[in-house]
């Protein structure tokens, strides 16, 4: 509505219509109507939002499209409606006028619902917030109302969330499919078992409903899953109230096996009960099905009663799907089926049983295993896949040479057996060789060849390796935006494989990627929920996830959490031979230790260079350099730092290149020459996207002893950011006897006295004071400030003042003048900021505790998180500048810090309920809704705190307040919160 245009949003109930359309631009302008009587106010008003439109026959529908046509320009409309338009609004779409947003755009995404429950609920458990997706296909009311039932350790299961008289399934029953025709109920309950929904399908099971579906996929009843339209699961349960007639199911299984897809037939044979059309299915289609991401459902169909007993075909195929979704012990004990049995091992068990071991991180294991199986000089998919996977152990003890050697012969046995799956799997296997050495374009030419191969056979698994390798390249090089493209593309391509070992490579990549973004929260929860993966498939790739979250902790200066996570990474990739990590691990351990141990700093660092080889040989240079020059052996580490940035321009190794530079610098004693490199490490950053790296580069440039102004300048923006990303900066303010009170009446204190109001000589000068303040340290131009001042006043005549203010509020905080002119406020003839990390101001400390705190709860740390985030809530004595409440200058961190105040007070809502402190508990929330009283989730954390403390008469009287707050604003209430509450 920025640009006028019309705003159509379909969907069913839940989709958070309302709270889209109250985040349009002019929603606040708008006038709000509801009703199809609303049609006829369309042109009368500016700015108009049409809430709950019903639906519409055709000659209403038509009366609402011409008056949306004959709109002028300068006029907006939003319409919201559970009910699809029966006429098709081509003419409003060809003009780029109107703007459909549908269930699509509404539903959160798996990781939207991951921020939901962490930040409104405090769960943080990744595994959580994936079932609860999976369970509502990211349906909001869902989400928010499973959400309420869930509680750490608890599984978001169907049963859970669907339990009857529980608020998921009041909702459904009552909101989404209460408000349904009976034809369209029935259609809903003979496909609920049933994927994708197709018009086709109905007719073939005796529902001919094309324009039914068609309703049911634009209000998102059916939502788009891997292989098209389906029920979302929690609907799908309380829909399918009876069972489908097991001719209805054959009838449908029979109609996917002519058109499509295979998958679905299996899964309809199945349920009919159909075992020998299964097993003809899985016997002529298995390896491609398991190599399109169908391993969940194999596993199904192989182990129910009438196929336990399997030949040795299926018995593989088994196995292979419990690999692939990761439960490595149960695909052993099927593998050994058939390996027991047989005196001896081919290639195909061979490469089976070893590739066990590699996913592990057991390399060395793999290999020994790979070594059993007897030999063959005939071509054959297993001869060359066992070829392949033997190069990728050797690759992971970092044996580039051997892995080579051996990738390049598996390439030739497959091309010998005339085999695709062998071919991509050779290919992905020399291409990961030849990044490792460098050799970058022969690399990418043949992950190009293996795609191509994947493409063209379906092959979801290979596509998924070549996207994790491409992933990787794209992080080497430096390109982190579309590295993260790339990472979570590759985690949605495993994710539809259902493979669980590339799942958990993307999500380390995505980490990764975020990391270098600065998006360090971000991070940690990717490697979080990458760590709890591998645990569950009981991998030593946990090592990778530890590696990365100690890497997080210390950049944000997290001490003894990084040691403890880069210990980790050590001792899980000694115990799985994994060169690669333990370097790595390594040289962040000696960066940690060298603070505070140099010899054991040294002594890892050490290490860490005797195992590096290939791509890890400039982590280790780096580690070494930064010890050394801790160490006060300044040379040592300029040699080590141009050794780096040799081998990185060498492997085109950006990030590499330019941490060498800023080694380099950090070693320089002149400081002319620490600036150019530092400018070229910035530049570097700056074009990877890597924000906070740039930033820390650019507050190093201005903390250089001859940091001209602008360098000042720079250093105090880029420090905001530092700051945000929760980076420790070396700050003065520790020391400093300048503070400045925001909170309430502003104040200005020095050595704990407050400055009397005769030295200020002018208020204007305080209100220059209190506009820097307001800016959180970044500079202000001098024609805005003049602007703020002196509004009425030629600017041209206000300059002079300006300066003379300027000097006025230098003396007022070095009345002693005992300091660098600048070293309060730094100025120059564009712009005046001022240092906030060289004095306290109560407002920076507030929404720095508030954001440590949230960091800390998400640690895990909740008692400690409780008692900073208690401490920061009572620091807010009243709103910042109250003795300013209209100036335009001061209503940004008004609202920042009125924000923080509210978050801190649901996080220590939600932290009181975990320590069973409810009372505590209700009293945040009470102020919290004292603050924002059309606080949705605020209301709801209440009613259930007062409900399972035993105030039931105290949640009623909550619930009656939830309700009216909701309805002032014209929001519809779930049927679980308009019900009495019930006393156990």
């Amino acid at each position: 509505m920025a640009d006028q245009r019309i705003h159509l949003l379909v969907a069913a109930a839940g989709y958070g219509k309302t709270s889209a359309l109250r985040r349009l631009p002019t929603s606040a302008q708008a006038r709000w109507t509801t009703g199809a009587g609303a049609i006829e106010l369309i042109g009368t008003e500016q700015h108009l939002v049409i809430d709950d439109l019903p639906a519409l026959d055709v000659g209403q529908a038509r009366r609402l499209l011409a008056a949306l046509e004959a709109l002028p320009d300068e006029a907006s409309v939003a319409i919201a409606s559970r009910h699809s338009l029966p006429v098709s609004p081509a003419r409003l779409l060809g003009r780029g006028r109107l703007v459909e947003l549908g269930p699509s755009e509404l539903a959160l995404t798996d990781d939207q619902t991951a921020e939901l429950l962490a930040a409104d609920y405090g769960l943080s458990d990744p595994d959580l917030a994936d079932q609860l997706h999976e369970a509502t296909a990211g349906w909001p009311a869902l989400v928010r109302l499973g959400a309420d039932l869930l509680t750490p350790g608890q599984g978001a299961t169907l049963d859970l969330l669907t339990a009857p008289d529980g608020p998921v399934a009041g909702y459904i029953e009552h909101e989404i499919l209460g408000e349904l025709p009976p034809p369209t109920l029935a259609l809903l309950n003979d496909v609920a078992e049933l994927a994708p929904v197709t018009s086709a399908l109905c007719e073939v099971i005796g529902h001919p409903a094309a324009g039914a579906v068609r309703a049911l996929v634009k209000t998102g009843l059916l939502v788009r899953g891997p292989q098209g339209d389906r029920l979302a699961p929690a609907v799908a349960r309380l829909a399918g109230h009876t069972a489908t007639p097991p001719e209805l199911l054959a009838a449908a299984a029979a109609h996917y096996e002519r058109h499509g897809p295979m998958i679905a037939a299996l899964r309809a044979y199945a349920r009919a009960g159909l075992t020998v059309e299964c097993g003809r299915i899985i016997d002529e289609h298995g390896d491609d099905l398991l190599a399109a991401g169908h391993a969940n459902t194999l596993i199904e169909v192989l182990t129910a009663p009438g196929l336990k007993r399997r030949g040795r075909k299926r018995q593989l195929l088994l196995g292979d799907a419990l690999r692939t979704g990761g439960s490595a012990m149960k695909a052993g004990q099927a593998y050994a089926v058939v390996a027991d049995a047989e005196p001896s091992w081919d290639a195909g068990i061979a490469w089976r049983m070893g590739q066990l071991h590699y996913h592990r991180g057991e390399s060395r294991a793999a290999l020994k295993v790979f070594a059993r199986a007897e030999e063959s000089t005939e071509p054959s998919r297993d001869a060359a896949l066992l070829l392949a996977w033997r190069s990728s152990a050797h690759l992971q003890l970092g044996e580039t040479a051997a892995a080579l050697e051996i990738a390049l012969q598996a390439t030739a046995v497959a091309v010998a057996a005339d085999d695709d799956l062998a071919l991509a799997t050779a290919y992905v296997s020399t291409a990961l060789c030849h990044n490792m050495a460098g050799n970058t374009a022969d690399s990418e030419e043949l992950f190009v060849q293996a795609l191509a191969i994947a493409e063209q056979t379906g092959d979801i698994v290979v596509r998924s390796r070549v996207l994790t390798s491409q992933t990787y390249q794209l992080l080497l090089e430096a390109r982190y935006p579309e590295a993260l493209v790339a990472a979570r593309q590759t985690g949605q391509c495993a994710l539809a494989a259902n493979h669980s070992n590339l799942r958990l490579i993307a999500l380390i990549n995505e980490g990764d990627a975020l990391l270098m973004l600065g998006r360090y929260d971000e991070a940690i929860r990717q490697y979080e929920r990458a760590a709890a993966l591998s645990r569950r498939m009981g991998s030593r790739r946990t090592a990778a996830a530890q590696l990365g979250l100690g890497e997080v902790y210390r950049r944000r200066g997290w001490t003894e959490q990084a040691r403890a996570a880069f210990e980790s990474a050590i001792a899980l990739a000694e115990e799985g031979g994994l060169n690669q990590f333990l370097v790595c691990a390594l040289a962040g351990l000696a960066r940690v230790l060298m603070a505070q141990d140099g010899p054991a700093a040294a002594a890892a660092a050490e290490k860490a260079g005797r195992l590096a080889s290939d791509r890890v040989v400039v982590t280790a240079l780096l580690a070494r350099g930064w010890v050394a020059l801790q160490a006060g052996e300044a040379e040592a580490a300029t040699a080590f730092a141009l050794e780096a940035a040799g081998v990185a321009r060498a492997e085109r190794d950006r990030a590499g290149l330019a941490e060498s530079l800023e080694l380099r610098a950090a070693a320089e004693p002149d400081a002319r020459r620490a600036r150019a490199a530092l400018r070229e490490a910035h530049a570097i950053w700056s074009a990877a996207g890597a924000v906070v790296a740039a930033a820390a580069t650019r507050v190093a440039i201005g903390g250089l002893p001859d940091a001209d102004t602008d360098d000042r300048l720079g250093a105090l923006i880029a420090a905001d950011t530092l700051v945000q990303a929760g980076v420790p900066i070396r700050e003065a303010r520790s020391q400093s006897p300048v503070s400045i009170k925001a909170f309430g009446r502003f104040e200005v204190c020095l050595h704990d006295q407050p400055v009397p109001p005769t030295v200020w000589q002018s208020r204007k000068a305080r209100d220059l004071l209190r506009i820097l303040v307001a800016r959180r340290g970044r500079p202000v131009p001098r024609g805005e400030l003049c602007e703020l001042l002196w509004p009425d006043d030629d600017q041209s005549k206000t300059g002079h003042r300006l300066s003379v203010l300027l000097s006025i509020v230098r003396g007022v905080l070095d009345p002693d003048r005992s300091l660098p002119t600048d070293h309060f406020i730094v100025a120059d003839q564009a712009s005046i900021g001022l240092d906030v990390t060289r004095l306290h101001v109560d407002v920076e400390e507030f929404l720095a505790d508030v954001g440590h705190g949230r960091r800390l709860r998400e640690r895990g740390a909740l008692a400690e998180a409780h008692r900073l985030l208690a401490v920061a809530v009572r620091s807010y004595r009243a709103d910042v500048f109250e003795d300013e409440p209209y100036s335009e200058w001061s209503g940004a961190l008004r609202e920042e810090a009125r924000a923080g105040y509210v978050s801190a007070l649901r996080m220590l809502a939600q932290l009181g309920r975990k320590l069973g402190d409810t009372g505590a508990a209700v009293a945040h929330l009470m102020r919290l809704l004292t603050i924002d009283p059309y606080d949705e989730a605020g209301h709801r954390a209440l009613i259930k705190t007062l409900v399972a403390g035993g105030q039931h008469g105290e949640a009623q009287r909550a619930q009656t307040r939830y309700r009216e707050a909701m309805a002032a604003i014209g929001v519809q209430l779930s049927a679980a919160y308009q019900a009495p509450i019930q006393s156990p």
